[in-house]
């Protein structure tokens, strides 16, 4: 199967799911291609942790604060 309608995608998924884990499937309303459906499995890279110290300083430049949360949380309060 290389198409498929979107009635046969609605009443026969897992058929047509199938179908494009082999290769990409057609799918069709009237006659006319609205989509293509690939659900070929793909291998995930490796994981990388997020930069946030690059995305620190792309967001806050070099401008960094000075916080004291001692000070911060005495005048907040205790909760």
């Amino acid at each position: 199967m290389s198409s498929a309608t979107v009635k046969q995608l609605r009443h026969e998924f897992p058929r047509v799911y199938a179908a494009a884990r082999r290769g990409p499937v057609r799918i069709t309303k009237h006659g006319k291609v609205i989509a293509t459906l690939d659900a070929t499995p793909t291998l995930p890279g490796p994981w990388t942790p997020p930069d946030f110290t690059a995305r620190s300083e792309a967001i806050l430049g070099s401008r960094r604060r000075k916080v004291d949360l001692l000070r911060l949380w005495a005048e907040q309060g205790t909760r």
